[in-house]
């Protein structure tokens, strides 16, 4: 009983023996035992053979290219994705192209239809709508090689769209859980930080809002609160941009995260979450952070004990407040001078008919003695009260220069053993001057002190 015998695939159209060839099948017996005698030519197509030959090199430099950037997008899931799409989406144009003109060279196929894949451009607007299951149906590939090709693209285009949408999807849920959580970095520039949590925070944020034009200042809090009051805070204050980074103050870790280096402003509050009774410390090793990780950052920082004052000045605080230095003033100015303290908590409520406000002045008055700005402010309404101004800190090579002689040597350690007194690293940053006298020359660094209503001078 004899076995029927399958056809050998080289039996067939001209086609198919050539397409075969490309993946080294399709030799019969004979090729085969001629294959010692003498080398059987491949049947690859001329085109195909010669446009290999010419972009041997730029496909060289193409790939190496390629896997450059695929090193970098290694890391990237969704980056990774998406330049699979593009390699695949255009690797299968340029082969359709090409397969289309290999099976059908006189431009109709077996069929007797014209192919509609002319040239490469056609060829990836194809792979496109195909990979993106978009299926527009303008273009079709007209031979059975081609039609192959378009299975595998379909077969490519769903699989790799699926990843893409779920690395997308997976990459929103996890920015959304690290908002949510405080575990985002924030990358802004120049917001204000609030660091460390108590009852006093959202009286500081109301604050802020108040004073800053639009009513939308960018804050980010850094400290340990719980979600549940997290959840709270940001939703009551909704309308402006507050956003949260959970961690410890006290640690580089988390104001890098805050973005301490881009910020403008740092409040450092007591935080009464982590060590009731050493806050002033906590504060104090917040403000040697900061400042080392941003020299340019205002620093404002809220004590507890009035004692601990010299200390954290020390380290390049801006401002202080102790908390519940004013009680004393309120409570006193309410038994024996009634009025005076609805009359400050009104200035300072920055929301009334009458604010205190600090504003820079504008180039054309500085240079100007004090006697006439105020003039120039009250033609405007506006009220000069006095002035702000920021002392510019020296240090020791300021003062002694490049000299580099034993004398020069002598005088510069001795300045160091006593440099609190010479540099005055205990006095404030920022001198407040109620009457510098009609004389005075408004500095670089001076700022009004005014007492209106618009927040600015224009």
């Amino acid at each position: 009983m004899r076995v029927a015998q399958s056809p050998p695939l080289t039996q067939g159209p001209s086609w198919v023996k050539a397409f075969l060839g490309l993946f080294g099948l399709g030799k019969s017996e004979a090729d085969a035992s001629s294959g010692d005698k003498k080398a059987a030519s491949p049947p690859v197509p001329g085109v195909i053979t010669r446009t290999l030959q010419r972009s041997r090199e730029t496909l060289g430099g193409i790939g190496e290219s390629v896997a450059s950037v695929w090193n970098l997008a290694n890391d990237n899931r969704l980056a990774r994705y998406v330049m699979m799409i593009v390699l695949f989406t255009v690797g299968l144009g340029v082969l359709v192209y090409y397969i289309e003109h290999w099976a059908a060279p006189t431009g109709t196929s077996l069929e007797g239809e014209s192919i509609q894949i002319t040239n490469l451009e056609r060829g990836l607007w194809w792979s496109i709508v195909t990979m993106t299951t978009v299926g527009y149906g303008d273009l079709v590939p007209k031979t059975t090689p081609g039609r192959i090709i378009g299975f595998l693209t379909m077969l490519s285009g769903m699989g790799l769209t699926s990843l893409v949408t779920a690395a997308f999807s997976s990459l929103l849920v996890a920015q959304a859980l690290a908002a949510s959580s405080g575990l985002e970095a924030i990358t802004s520039v120049g917001h204000t930080l609030i660091t460390g949590w108590n009852d006093r925070v959202e009286a500081v944020i109301q604050g802020l809002i108040a004073s800053t034009p639009g009513g939308k200042p960018e804050i980010v809090l850094v400290n340990l609160l719980d979600q549940e009051k997290l959840a709270e805070l940001k939703y009551k204050y909704r309308r402006i941009n507050l956003r949260f980074v959970r961690g410890d103050s006290t640690s580089e870790q988390a104001l890098e995260r805050a973005g301490v280096a881009k910020a403008s402003n740092c409040i450092v509050m007591a935080d009464t979450l982590v060590a009731p009774g050493g806050e002033d410390l906590r504060s104090t090793v917040i403000v040697l952070t900061a400042s080392k990780m941003n020299s340019d950052l205002k620093i404002t920082a809220e004590l507890m004990i009035s004692d601990n004052e010299a200390d954290i000045r020390r380290v390049g605080v801006d401002d202080i407040v102790l908390a519940g230095q004013d009680a004393g003033f309120f409570m006193s100015a309410g038994a024996l001078a009634p009025g005076l303290g609805n009359a400050a908590r009104e200035m300072l409520r920055a929301s009334g008919e009458a604010e205190l406000r600090r504003i820079d002045f504008p180039r054309n008055l500085r240079g100007l003695t004090y006697q006439e700005v105020f003039q120039a402010y009250r033609q405007q309404n506006i009220l000069l009260v006095g002035l702000i101004s920021e002392r510019i800190n020296v240090s020791l090579d300021d003062l002694m220069g490049a000299g580099t002689g034993w004398v020069t040597g002598l005088i510069r350690r001795l300045m160091a053993e006593a440099s609190s007194e010479i540099l005055g690293q205990d006095q404030e940053k920022i001198q407040v001057l109620w009457d510098p006298g009609d004389e005075y020359i408004i500095g670089s660094t001076d700022a009004a002190l005014i007492i209106a209503q618009p927040l600015t001078v224009t």
